[in-house]
């Protein structure tokens, strides 16, 4: 037995010792709606809104904008109740993009007027608590977690590409570089960030292409073969590490060095694409199927059912069920509580911030991340 073989099979003997302790497997969920509407309170009218993260006690963040031609709010909903974040009537759109389990709130600014300067000198990552905005300084705030460590990009030294960033108490550090491209044009993305500090991301890679990357330890890990010239991205990590992402447009799942496809809808065309946005600790996984001229669809993806389209899992008594396109789906709690954007066709169409909660609401979804290390196809990648 070689010894990728060997690592394969202690991940599978490790599982098998997990799922023989559970004591029951999890059904697929059935949801219902909650339209979050926008923070001035419109649920019908020319109010925009969407939810981009969501913590394990049901907050909401994102963004709204409460007339055509005003600002985008970075904006956040507790109990179904939408409040502005910072001062009200901000002249400039500001976008909430992360939540840890205390309410810290992570996000950015960006103070060009139309919307489109440059980056370098528009955007502002944003951290708010407690009724308090703090300036990060230049960049893009993504995530966050519960040890208030925040991870996003800035501009490098030379002012020539984005790097990779790390903030906590005060101080920026942007991340190491993967080494695949001249370090003057070695771009880097951090997407989010574990409570073990593990974060992920995206690289350039050779040729730029972009390669979806793990942060661990003070290194920066290719999650792709280094020599490989198609594009990957990592785009969430639960806290056993399993890393939720997309591989040459197709929806993936790393762990310890396994990808993991997650398939595709019955019914979708071969050559759809698809990714995977967020993964919660049980192993849950949401994101997006569609392209090349098919419609783009929701999915949940679990190791029990596969990808599986969010739309077929409303509670079919929901009044809202017919009404709602999931377009967007951006996050999922450890609850099962998902949350984006989505079309909903009441008077005309709006778009709007929705969170789905579970119905009736879990208490946990146990030990069902297990389920990834089996799922799908799983293939080692070679590592350089």
């Amino acid at each position: 037995m070689n010894s990728r073989d060997s690592k394969t099979a202690q991940l599978f003997g490790a599982l098998a010792i997990v799922m023989a302790s559970a004591s029951a497997s999890a059904a697929l969920p059935v949801y219902r709606i909650v339209d979050l509407g926008v923070v001035d309170g419109q649920f019908s009218g020319s109010g925009l809104s969407s939810a981009a993260g969501i913590n394990n006690l049901g907050q909401v963040v994102g963004w709204s904008q409460v007339a055509p031609g005003k600002a985008r709010q970075a904006s956040v909903w507790q109990n179904g109740s939408p409040a502005e974040l910072g001062v009200p009537d901000f002249p400039y759109n500001r976008f909430a993009t992360a939540v840890n389990d205390s309410g810290v709130v992570v996000g950015y600014s960006d103070f060009s007027p139309a919307g489109n300067g440059p980056q370098s000198e528009a955007f502002h990552a944003r951290l708010w608590n407690k009724g308090k905005v703090t300036d990060l300084g230049q960049g893009i705030a993504k995530g966050v977690n519960n040890h208030g460590q925040v991870v996003g990009n800035s501009y490098s030294a030379t002012g020539q590409v984005n790097r990779a960033t790390l903030w906590h108490n005060g101080k920026a550090t942007q991340l190491p570089t993967i080494g695949t491209a001249p370090n003057s044009f070695a771009y880097s993305y951090a997407n989010a960030i574990n409570d073990a500090g593990q974060v992920v991301g995206y690289s350039a890679g050779p040729d730029f292409s972009d390669h979806a990357t793990l942060w661990q330890n003070g290194q920066a890990i290719d999650l792709v073969d280094p020599a490989d010239t198609g594009y990957s991205y990592a785009y969430d990590i639960n806290s056993q590490g399993f890393i939720a992402g997309s591989k040459d447009d197709k929806a993936v799942v790393w762990h310890d060095g396994v990808q993991i496809s997650l398939g595709t809808l019955d019914g979708a065309d071969a050559d759809a694409l698809s990714s995977a946005n967020a993964i919660n600790d049980a192993g849950q996984v949401v994101g997006w199927i569609g392209g090349n001229g098919q419609d783009r669809r929701a999915f949940l993806w679990t190791a029990e059912s596969g990808m599986v389209a969010l739309d077929s899992l409303i509670d079919p008594n929901d009044p809202l069920k017919s009404l709602v396109t999931f377009d967007s789906v951006l996050d999922i709690n450890s609850q099962g509580q998902i949350v984006g954007g989505a079309l909903i066709q009441r008077n005309g169409n709006e778009w709007h911030a929705y969170m789905l909660t579970q119905v009736p609401e879990p208490a946990t979804w146990g030990l069902a991340f297990a389920g990834l290390l089996v799922a799908g196809a799983a293939t080692r990648q070679k590592k350089a």
